[in-house]
């Protein structure tokens, strides 16, 4: 009951010490899930990264400054009537940089001078605001346009990427029109993307695929829906094809040669091309903007869960602690039997010298002769049943009590007993009382030393 007790006692210490303080992945702790799913992991661990080029090498690939012609049809249904209407082509430039965890894009829209036979494609949306409408001629002047869209990567660690309203914005003149809803760009493979954007009125879903082995060529559609109670309807496409430049003063070079070609009004061209990671416009978005979604200034909902203690090792715990307290146990029992014995060894050596007057300056060959073996036997075995060649419990304990020793406990006595007693029948005969004279010889010895130096 008393091993019980510690045992027990000792474990429910250990085991939630142990969970207290223990990692995952230990060999007594549940596995970590960072080591199955990457998005457990803390930055660098395991390969971990929340930059964008170590996530896909899609966008490796995507990075870099390109021009591209576009094509817009617009259903019949969304203008009220039976039929399918393109809009005039246009043209455009577009610079992606991609730095780190975050993803910047400028985009630059030209629309060539329009039909002036339908004012209704120089009002706004397709022809500039109210601000520009002056110095604005319908049919010899073609309107720029700027987007800028601003993503990061994602907690997910798959190469997608991911924006919020706040980081995607358009722009007429100086007239900056945020976008709603979230934006998100998942890659396919090392060719193509898809992405997506659910607004309260919109569904948008893009396509990007390159078209060549160079990847120097590719293509975009874009489809607008229309929310429509539980139905969307398709209400534009939008046709893109890409071709990439070589550099950056290609591109600069591209923008301005093209406002000029199409007779933008210099008032509505960029003054100054927004790089990189600048931007262009009043309103860009902020820190504050970006670590909404950006994974390495937000937490992330994948955290590592606490590690749990295994049962198997908890058993192996136990089962070791309880070896260890069983020896312990053992050994002490053991070290205070020893202890035991040789105290009560020292007694029956004082009461042996002090009674049965072993004469001093004899030498132990004096007291271990056989015939003063029998004298002493016989000086013990004086009971009722004395002289019948056995000492009784009774006879034992009237010579431990008698004479200078005095009393002596009932467990101290019944444990000298046993000891004399070797084969246990109750009764010490002859022999046995010869062997324990024996056995405590030195203890006699040793006794009438100290005694006899104590007189002297």
């Amino acid at each position: 009951m008393k091993i019980s007790t510690q045992l027990t006692a000792t474990s429910l210490f250990l085991i939630p010490t142990l969970g207290f303080a223990a990692d995952c992945g230990l060999w007594y702790t549940s596995p970590c899930l960072c080591d199955t799913d990457i998005r457990y992991c803390r930055e660098g661990q395991n390969g971990a990264s929340n930059d964008i080029l170590d996530q896909h090498p899609i966008w490796a690939h995507m990075q870099g400054f390109y021009k591209f012609e576009a094509y817009t049809f617009t259903m019949g249904l969304y203008l009220g009537l039976n039929t399918q209407v393109q809009d005039n082509p246009f043209y455009g430039y577009l610079n992606h940089t991609i730095i780190g965890s975050r993803d910047y894009q400028h985009r630059y829209d030209v629309y060539p001078p329009t039909d002036a036979s339908d004012p209704t494609k120089c009002a706004p949306p397709r022809g500039p605001g109210p601000p520009y409408q002056p110095f604005f001629t319908c049919g010899v002047n073609g309107i720029a346009t700027i987007f800028e869209g601003f993503a990061t990567s994602t907690y997910e660690r798959d190469g997608s990427l991911t924006t919020t309203s706040a980081l995607s914005a358009g722009a007429v003149g100086d007239s900056r029109q945020i976008s709603e809803g979230t934006y998100k760009m998942v890659p396919v493979d090392e060719n193509s993307l898809q992405g997506s954007v659910d607004s309260d009125l919109f569904l948008v879903t893009e396509t990007f695929v390159f078209t060549n082995k160079e990847r120097t060529a590719a293509g975009s559609s874009q489809d607008v829906y229309m929310k429509a109670g539980d139905e969307s309807v398709l209400v534009q496409t939008t046709k893109l094809k890409f071709t990439k430049l070589p550099d950056e003063q290609t591109f600069i070079d591209g923008v301005n040669a093209l406002t000029v070609e199409h007779n933008v009004v210099p008032m509505l061209r960029a003054a100054v091309v927004p790089m990189n990671s600048t931007c262009w416009g009043p309103e860009c978005p902020t820190e504050e903007n970006f670590c909404e979604v950006d994974p390495t200034c937000s937490v992330s909902p994948y955290q590592e869960p606490d590690a749990t203690i295994k049962a198997g090792p908890i058993v192996g715990i136990v089962s070791a602690l309880f070896v260890v307290i069983l020896c312990a146990l053992y050994y002490w029992h053991q070290r205070s039997m020893a202890t035991q014995r040789e105290r009560l060894k020292n007694m029956f050596a004082k009461h042996v010298i002090d009674s049965l007057e072993i004469g001093k300056g004899a030498s132990s060959d004096d007291y271990l002769t056989m015939d003063a073996l029998q004298k002493e036997f016989n000086a013990i075995d004086v009971g009722e049943e004395g002289g019948d060649g056995k000492i009784s419990k009774a006879e034992l304990h009237a010579f431990m009590t008698s004479g200078k020793l005095g009393e002596i406990s009932d467990k101290d006595f019944n444990t000298l007993f046993g000891i004399i007693d070797a084969d246990g029948s109750g009764e010490v005969d002859f022999v046995e009382f010869s062997s324990f004279m024996g056995d405590i010889k030195k203890n006699i010895d040793d006794k009438k030393n100290t005694d006899e130096f104590a007189e002297a």
